[in-house]
């Protein structure tokens, strides 16, 4: 038989113990008092033993609830990023030019124009299974359709009639700037569930003409599946990935069990929360978030208010230009996010349920029998703290080192003097290089004086957020971060150490500037818009007027073009403009501005030049433009004439609109004369 372990500080107790019972004749005695010892130590043992175990069966719930944390706020992050985009976006397509051009003058030119924006929108950001502009009757009057990897035009014959959808019904009573989001639901084509599902949400808010008329309704019919694909893969990352997103009514929109999903669409009412989990429903449903267990498990919950942007606003945020989401829309969207670690695997992790575990307790219970043993157990506990701190060290330190964002600390000069792994990854240096170093060296120029505006700043702030860096990785790459910060003073009070975030934001910067380009840029020309000739031309404008300075304004625009959309259609049209525009652009300086005003009307500012020299460009330009060969698409080639007005900058000329009026009754007066030929605006012709 194998006998139980006892210690060398104990060996001689058990010596003498084993001498006394062999002096000692009557044994019974000897025996109750062993069993009153036993039922002693027992007792203490349990009454020591009780209250830890149950101590650290909760730190170790605590502890795997604080794990889940990471997914909780990076799926939420990840859902409220993504409608934050799909909002900017729609405020863009409504306030685009070729939208309002369109719904002023509702001409197939400017139709054609619309499509193309919507079909660049669909097949650039390839998350829209359809774009569409509905009048006020609920009538389409302009669709664009995702069937593939390009977006396709829906023909004016086909357009349909959607006045009683509940999207349309809902759209006519949102008031202007308003947005209108449906639920979560799969698309429907003639009654029937699309397959493969298509997740979609509507993006629906009311459109204006140039007279701020409303004329319509845009709508955009938004895929949520890679959205719903990145959850889940973030939810597989988790040790038993069962992560969850419910619609308001409970109805699983992505569930480890892929048949459990969209219950309420495919007619399974029984595919919900409530009839699976019924325990722990009530507490979800109406709490916005917490920790619910029951029989089946632990149940970490987390409302999501995907449009809700008060607490988490990027540096890039306008919330002064937010879209005011209708009521219906919040409720649409009010969703929850579910991590459930099941009873199995909460004691998986306890060690009364592994082998190891159950082993040591059996040994304990046997072998109470003195001082040896309450030795061996209050080692054995020493050791099970030790390791259970160490593998919490190890956690900690693991979390920090491979977080999905940057963290580091800087000294009160702003040396480093700790970086996490990722950060490293991020620069491209090993840590040796780092530490030591000051943050400003891994700036790029434009950054280095944010920072140490930034950093004066912290010595005196407790916490600053959100500052916008651009990095310098040791390969000579980039990248734009987003940075948070928080102080630690020394004894005396005085700045000591700064605890650094640090986010890579290069996707969301690279986003903006994308949209920044599509704002400012012609779509069919490639040149500037009107939006983008008022920015710039005013900048001009107002450097001449202050320092007196010459400037020349001229406009001009096609003559006849009407009969070349009559003859050649608009698709000829839209070759000839793009060709003239790019004549123009060509024969230019870079300090001119030049725009496609509307139509087939363009506008060139040319700054510091004399009314000889402006004469003269104009005069080139308009024989360069009768000089071009432009050869369609079926190999016919013509040619064109313009008529040109322009204006020269005054002391009375206080507003760039007055100086653009003036170029304008010029070209009126080209085409009076004629048409063909460059014409100075004149005082005496205005009529």
């Amino acid at each position: 038989m194998t006998q139980p372990f006892v210690s060398e500080q104990a060996r001689p107790y058990q010596i003498a113990l084993t001498h006394y019972l062999a002096d000692i004749p009557i044994r019974r005695l000897i025996f109750k008092r062993f069993v009153l010892l036993l039922l002693l130590f027992s007792g203490l043992f349990l009454a020591l033993a009780g209250p830890i175990y149950w101590q650290y069966e909760q730190k170790q719930q605590e502890h795997m609830l604080a794990q889940e944390e990471t997914s909780v706020v990076a799926a939420t992050q990840m859902i409220q990023k993504e409608m934050y985009e799909q909002l900017h976006l729609l405020e863009l397509l409504k306030n685009s030019p070729a939208m309002i051009e369109y719904l002023s003058s509702g001409n197939a030119s400017d139709r054609i124009r619309l499509e193309v924006l919507f079909k660049n929108a669909a097949t650039t950001y390839n998350r829209f299974d359809q774009i569409r502009l509905l009048d006020n009757s609920g009538h389409e009057l302009v669709r664009v359709n995702m069937p593939g990897d390009e977006a396709l035009a829906v023909a004016v014959e086909e357009l349909q009639d959607k006045s009683q959808r509940y999207y349309f019904q809902e759209a006519k009573a949102l008031a202007v700037g308003q947005v209108f989001v449906s639920r979560m639901d799969l698309n429907v084509e003639q009654g029937v569930i699309e397959q493969p599902h298509k997740p979609m949400l509507r993006f629906v808010t009311p459109v204006l003409d140039a007279n701020g008329d409303r004329m319509g309704v845009l709508i955009l019919n938004y895929l949520a599946q890679g959205m719903l694909e990145r959850f889940r893969l973030q939810m597989s990352r988790r040790i038993d990935q069962q992560g969850m997103l419910l619609d308001p009514q409970g109805y699983w929109l992505s569930n480890h069990e892929r048949s459990n999903e969209w219950g309420a669409d495919l007619g399974k009412p029984h595919h919900n929360f409530a009839t699976l989990y019924p325990e722990a429903w009530p507490s979800i449903a109406d709490k916005e978030s917490g920790v619910v267990e029951t029989e089946q498990g632990l149940f970490r919950f987390q409302s999501i208010y995907p449009f809700d942007f008060t607490l988490r606003q990027w540096s890039h945020f306008r919330a002064r230009q937010g879209p005011l989401l209708s009521a219906a829309s919040i409720d649409n969207t009010a969703w929850k996010l579910v991590i459930f670690l099941p009873k199995e695997v909460i004691q998986a992790q306890s060690v009364l349920y592994q082998p190891l575990g159950r082993t040591v307790l059996a040994l304990i219970l046997v072998s109470l029998g003195g001082m040896a043993w309450l030795l061996a157990s209050i080692r054995v506990q020493k050791q099970m703290r030790r390791r259970y701190h160490q593998a919490v060290t190890a956690e900690l330190s693991d979390l920090y080192e491979h977080a999905p964002c940057g963290y580091h600390s800087l000294d009160s000069k702003g040396h480093f003097i700790r970086i996490n792994h990722t950060e490293l990854e991020w620069l491209g240096y090993h840590r040796e290089e780092v530490i030591g170093q000051p943050f400003v060296q891994f700036l790029t120029h434009d950054s280095q004086q944010r920072f140490n505006e930034f950093f004066a700043a912290l010595k005196t702030e407790q916490e600053i957020d959100n500052i916008v860096l651009e990095m310098q990785c040791k390969d000579g790459s980039t990248f734009y971060v987003s940075t948070s910060a928080t102080s630690l003073k020394d004894q005396k009070g005085h700045f000591a150490i700064a605890r650094t975030s640090v986010f890579d934001i290069t996707d969301r910067i690279k986003l903006e500037k994308k949209l920044e380009l599509l704002a400012n840029l012609d779509t069919l020309t490639n040149i500037s818009n009107r939006r983008h000739f008022y920015e710039r031309g005013e900048m001009e404008f107002q450097r001449a007027v202050r320092y007196q300075h010459a400037l020349a304004l001229l406009m001009f625009d096609i003559d006849h073009f009407k009969r070349v959309n009559d003859t050649y259609g608009h698709d000829g049209g839209d070759i000839v403009l793009k060709q003239l525009a790019s004549t123009v652009q060509d024969s230019l300086r870079d300090l001119d501005v030049f725009a496609r005003f509307g139509g087939e009307e363009f506008i060139v500012m040319l700054p510091e030049l004399s009314t000889e020299q402006a004469s003269m460009v104009a005069e080139r330009l308009r024989q360069q433009i009768a000089d071009m060969q432009i050869i369609l698409s079926g190999g016919e080639t013509i040619t064109i004439t313009v008529s040109i007005g322009f204006a020269m900058l005054t002391p009375d000329d206080k507003q760039l609109d007055a100086l653009i009026k003036k170029a304008d009754l010029a070209l009126y007066q080209a085409k009076d004369q004629g048409r063909n030929q460059v014409v100075e605006y004149d005082p005496s012709g205005e009529r």
